[in-house]
């Protein structure tokens, strides 16, 4: 059965719960993933950040669309002080769901759900060594071909 240690990903984006949203936004996009994690000073996983988070974020005590808080007018792109003068803490979901790198996929499969998240962090002996996103567990498991290969093999 596969584990989600064969799974995650070692390269993951992190960041501390002070730090400003646009920095959020920087490390998850030069990072290429759909979330980061929010880790603390002693290095515990607290929280977690996707486009959910910040288009939230963005919204929050808000009348417009979230598309039209990016959007202006003419239709140039501009930046939100309000969404801008938050911190991680401010916006990270605090749902953490966390496993060790022997958990089986199914098991883990069944905390996105039981957690509503989309990013399970994964602790070997209290250290973050990885993480699984809902899309990775999609794609290995149901990409795969009769003979086990998956679809980008």
């Amino acid at each position: 059965m596969l584990s989600v240690g064969e799974m995650m990903r070692h390269d993951i984006a992190v960041v501390p719960p002070h730090v400003p949203v646009r920095r959020v936004i920087e490390v998850k996009v030069d990072a290429g993933v759909e979330g980061v994690l929010v880790v603390d000073g002693r290095g515990r996983v607290v929280g977690s950040i996707g486009d959910e988070q910040l288009v939230a974020g963005l919204h929050a005590g808000r009348t417009r669309p979230w598309w039209r808080q990016l959007v202006a007018d003419g239709g140039e792109f501009w930046t939100d002080e309000h969404l801008f003068s938050l911190v991680a803490a401010d916006i990270m979901l605090r749902r953490v769901a966390v496993v060790d790198p022997f958990t089986p996929a199914p098991s883990a499969i069944r905390l996105f759900d039981e957690y509503a998240v989309n990013v399970v962090a994964v602790v070997d002996h209290g250290l973050l060594a990885g993480a699984v996103f809902r899309g990775d567990l999609i794609r290995r498991l149901l990409l795969r071909d009769p003979f086990g290969h998956t679809a980008e093999t």
